[in-house]
């Protein structure tokens, strides 16, 4: 029966290989989420715009102008605070991606070489039946030679 020696190594690869897609995953989640929260603000953004566009057909007291411009400044600040945060994640995410194909290559590496010792395993094993074989019909061979000449 085929024991590979480095099982060890493979379960620990795949272990780092699963942590490292969850934490992609994770990442990916976070991301998406930052996205949609920039989405939203960008939205209200064009919605207090177009608000306003629509009101300034009749005069508006100063007072009421100052607090969408105040507003309005700060939907852009947060659209540039969320834009940062939004990079930062997608950053992470690109650092996340390649240690993840890093680990799956580390892991691929050696269920390929647990492949090819189980190869070698297997032809060492069917040379060693092959040859228990041909022992047993020389045997019998050698037998019936004996036997017909009795």
């Amino acid at each position: 029966m085929f024991k590979f020696k480095l099982e060890f190594l493979l379960r620990y690869r795949r272990r780092k290989e699963e942590a490292a897609m969850l934490e992609l995953a994770g990442r990916i989640r976070e991301a998406g989420a930052k996205r949609s929260e920039l989405e939203g603000l960008v939205a209200r953004s064009r919605e207090l715009a177009s608000e306003v566009r629509d009101r300034s057909a009749e005069p508006i007291p100063a007072p009421v102008l100052i607090l969408y411009r105040d507003y309005l400044d700060h939907l852009r600040r947060a659209r540039k605070d969320a834009q940062r945060g939004l990079d930062q994640t997608e950053a992470l995410v690109a650092e996340k991606r390649r240690k993840l194909v890093e680990a799956s290559i580390q892991r691929r590496i050696i269920d390929r070489y647990k492949e090819i010792q189980h190869e070698k395993y297997s032809e060492a094993e069917n040379r060693r039946e092959q040859k228990s074989l041909d022992e047993l019909a020389a045997l019998k061979a050698k037998w019936r030679a004996n036997e017909n000449q009795s």
